[in-house]
């Protein structure tokens, strides 16, 4: 695939995928067997695992929007600074998973991250994320600033 078309998976796993919850896209996006690493924890492994942490962050902010902000590409690899936007509506059981359940907040919050994807035959199979988790729950009043 042409460096072009590995940004555009990239961006269509956030703007088709994730901003709709469609989670045929992110099955068309992503392998079976997609590797994603978050900071500080232990890594995904598995698209059904990584849907299940992903449909939960989602069930904490239901109006979740992703923009796309930079892209850079080389090789096998994208490089996406994005944003997410929205309320903390649901319960937030941390991520990739729950030690201490936050309850809903009303809140609404704003955070970025900038992560690396790496995509084989057309597909992501294995992401390092950014996203800071200390950020979200500061913003969503669970600790102090």
């Amino acid at each position: 695939m042409s460096l072009d078309s590995n940004k555009a998976l990239v961006r269509r796993a956030y703007l088709e995928g994730m901003n709709n919850h469609d989670w045929s896209v992110i099955d068309e996006v992503f392998a079976p067997d997609y590797v994603v690493r978050y900071p500080g924890v232990p890594p995904i492994r598995g698209l059904a695992d990584a849907k299940a942490a992903l449909s939960a962050f989602l069930d904490a902010f239901p109006d979740m929007v992703f923009s796309i902000d930079d892209q850079l590409a080389e090789g096998d690899k994208v490089v996406t600074r994005w944003t997410g936007r929205g309320t903390h509506a649901g319960v937030y059981r941390g991520f990739p998973e729950a030690k201490h359940p936050v309850p809903p907040s009303g809140r609404p919050v704003e955070f970025s991250a900038t992560d690396i994807y790496l995509i084989r035959d057309g597909k992501i199979v294995e992401e390092w994320n950014t996203m800071e988790e200390i950020l979200i729950l500061q913003r969503i009043g669970a600790l102090p600033k």
